[in-house]
């Protein structure tokens, strides 16, 4: 088998889409958005012969004074679980990819459900207690007829959607940005009643600009005008992520995020994605909001690490509780 390094955008957002693994994460788009934060961005693609059997995007950072850097899979590795020879290759490149970048280690956060059978182990990688994305999230089948989704909905869900309706809530995806500055004020004032950090403003307008126009969906809900709530939503192979959101004050009063997360359901559904993940289990408000759509309470396997520098990697493992409380006191 042979390691190949992908250079062309279309051709590598093309292995992804068409894996039964394949995430958003793993799309060209999110390395670029990430390169604008201070990572590097490689991918990786391992064939045999013609045929692909695996494949990688790699984030690559330095740590903080230090000629050394971590490398990172996003809802990566793009391979079979159980593909033990293609993992083992994939790894054994990906260690080679690491030595270039001074990597102490290699951390991937597969998209493979907790409990799955896969080959992590046998290529290397141990389980890690350093999460990065969520391992805890809900799902919805996209498969299932759209009265069946409403059917496992709770009552006040379908409730609250029908008041949206009625108080003329009129939903619309924007494809030229012109919301995002409305949608970002929105966020701004969910994150201050619900206790979350929010990235810098030009953080959101450099992945509207770089991530794939055909696998974004930025849905806003209006009512007489006025925004009242935003869902973005990023999709790749069988997934249909929802990346962010939020509702203002108003928006809570008239349901409309009711209405636009139904709106973007049905309309993930229609575009042919299997899974709608709602992207965590997040705080009691927030979850039971979640939980009123009827989604299965779903686990991914959670990260595991490659270790190429023990000594080193203990270090940081041992030094990164107190890097955080130190950074959570300087506020």
């Amino acid at each position: 088998m042979e390691l190949r390094e992908c250079t062309d955008a279309a051709a590598w957002d093309a292995l992804v889409a068409n894996h039964p693994v394949g995430h958003p994460l793993q799309c060209w788009g999110w390395g670029e958005v990430k390169a604008a934060t201070g990572w590097r961005a490689h991918r990786l693609a391992l064939y045999d012969g013609t045929t692909f059997r695996a494949g990688a995007q790699v984030l690559t950072r330095p740590f903080p004074g230090l000629p050394v850097t971590m490398t990172y899979v996003p809802r990566g590795p793009v391979v079979h679980p159980t593909d033990a020879e293609a993992l083992r290759a994939l790894a054994q490149g990906l260690r080679q990819h690491g030595r270039s970048q001074r990597s102490l280690f290699c951390k991937v956060d597969p998209a493979w459900l907790a409990g799955s059978e896969h080959a992590l182990a046998a290529a290397g990688f141990q389980p890690s207690g350093e999460t990065v994305q969520v391992t805890d999230t809900y799902t919805l089948d996209l498969r299932q007829s759209e009265e069946e989704i409403l059917a496992g909905m709770r009552s006040k869900t379908r409730q609250y959607i029908r008041k949206a309706e009625r108080e003329e809530t009129t939903i619309i995806r924007d494809t030229t940005g012109e919301y995002l500055a409305a949608c970002y004020r929105i966020y701004e004032e969910t994150a201050r009643r619900a206790h979350f950090g929010l990235h810098p403003r030009a953080y959101y307008e450099d992945l509207y600009r770089r991530y794939p126009a055909d696998r974004q969906y930025l849905y806003v809900a209006l009512r007489q005008g006025t925004p009242l709530s935003f869902l973005w939503m990023v999709c790749a192979g069988r997934y249909a992520v929802e990346f962010y959101g939020g509702v203002a004050d108003a928006g809570q009063e008239w349901k409309s995020n009711y209405l636009l997360k139904w709106h973007a359901i049905k309309e993930m559904k229609q575009a042919g994605y299997e899974v709608y993940d709602l992207n965590g289990r997040v705080n009691e408000g927030i979850a039971q909001f979640k939980q009123g759509f009827g989604p299965a309470e779903t686990s991914w396997i959670g990260p595991y690490d490659a270790i190429y520098h023990p000594v080193l990697y203990a270090a940081w493992t041992r030094g990164l509780p107190l890097a955080r409380r130190l950074a959570r006191r300087a506020g």
